[in-house]
């Protein structure tokens, strides 16, 4: 997992860790086998360098509620892009994902759609001309994100809870 991982997951991984831990060889050979698996498909890596959820915890144990219709805001980048999503809350159990795939310097206009992973399926969103995406109905739980630009190998992101 990315090294930004929420504190959520942290604390739940440990708890795992502590009642059921996986043996050491067997978590070895699963990071190993993911990480061949990204390789093989020429898929690039989507990081995760911001996360406006873990900016809440802080605000959290100060004693102030968080908003519940606050956008979580997250910021992913790979080698010339960057990609920036908001994950709003619609109904219980229901996110609107939007964003923008943004160019680095000296990169040409982004192409391409933006592909959310979830345990009932997925969602695509196509980038419009500005580099733009937008898409409804995000069920709440994992989800994986992964930029499939116009001939190029997609960007694939670690797994995430929302």
């Amino acid at each position: 997992m990315s090294p930004r991982m929420p504190a959520e997951l942290r604390v739940l991984r440990d708890l795992f860790e502590l009642r059921d831990p996986a043996p050491v060889r067997v978590r070895d050979a699963a990071y190993a086998a993911a990480g061949l698996a990204r390789a093989r498909s020429g898929a690039a890596a989507l990081e995760l360098v911001g996360d406006s959820a873990d900016a809440a915890a802080a605000v959290r144990s100060g004693g102030a509620a968080p908003d519940p219709a606050e956008p979580r805001v997250l910021t992913f980048l790979m080698p010339g892009r960057i990609v920036e999503l908001d994950l709003v809350p619609t109904v219980p159990g229901l996110f609107r994902a939007a964003g923008m795939v943004i160019s680095r310097s000296g990169q040409g206009r982004p192409e391409g759609d933006v592909l959310f992973r979830h345990p009932g399926g997925q969602c695509v969103a196509e980038l419009d001309v500005a580099g733009a995406f937008r898409v409804t109905d995000v069920p709440a739980g994992p989800l994986g994100l992964v930029f499939r630009p116009v001939g190029a190998a997609p960007a694939v992101a670690d797994w995430l809870v929302c």
